[in-house]
């Protein structure tokens, strides 16, 4: 009897928890609608895409894929030297949306070489940054972010006002936000028309399913 009656108060609170939840989540909204040319088409379930998200290749390329992906993360590196060789074969035809996901937590936490990487977008460097920040992916200490920082050229006094405004840490936190709601478990992970994609591990992979 104790056991029905315990099941009787319980069950239907646990219904109502994801009924809830399941509100929350449908309910999910970008958060800068109208601040960036890159939104994607409106589906059940759109991306929100932010005035801070590096974009790589043209911003007019037709085919758009977001990535989300951490400078330490062996695999994000495999997949960085594809998209190289992706756009140089396929130049203005894809663009991809950089969010950030700070995962790797040795040799050193990612956590500043994802605030370099903003502060290095807010200067229009984006690209050659994380090239040499996956070239260094096993050793991301504050020594060799500032190395990279030096040999692109970033603006010193630019780079530390950025680092110390917040922007950069609230900025990744929205990104943590949004992993979480989009349930992604690992970096890296890749959307195509709002929709999770299994990435390819060769360039002939990727032409397939981007139908280049």
């Amino acid at each position: 009897m104790k056991m029905k009656y315990l099941a009787l108060i319980f069950i239907p609170a646990i219904l109502i928890a994801m009924l809830a939840l399941f509100i929350r989540f449908i309910q999910y909204e970008p958060q800068f609608p109208n601040e960036t040319e890159t939104q994607t088409a409106k589906t059940d379930l759109q991306i929100p895409i932010y005035p801070d998200d590096p974009i790589i290749g043209n911003k007019k390329a037709p085919i758009m894929l977001i990535a989300f992906e951490d400078f330490g993360c062996g695999g994000c590196k495999i997949q960085s030297t594809l998209f190289d060789s992706l756009m140089k074969k396929h130049p203005d035809k894809v663009k991809i949306i950089w969010k950030g996901l700070a995962a790797a937590k040795f040799p050193f936490p990612t956590d500043l070489a994802h605030q370099y990487g903003f502060c290095a977008n807010r200067q229009s460097k984006f690209s050659d940054f994380s090239q040499l920040a996956f070239t260094n992916s096993d050793n991301l200490s504050q020594t060799i972010l500032d190395t990279i920082a030096k040999e692109i050229e970033l603006d010193e006094k630019k780079l530390a006002d950025c680092l110390a405004d917040g922007q950069a840490e609230a900025y990744m936190a929205k990104n943590e936000q949004l992993g979480l709601a989009l349930n992604i478990q690992s970096v890296p992970t890749f959307f195509l028309n709002n929709k999770q994609i299994n990435p390819p591990t060769i360039l002939e992979g990727w032409e397939a399913v981007l139908g280049l």
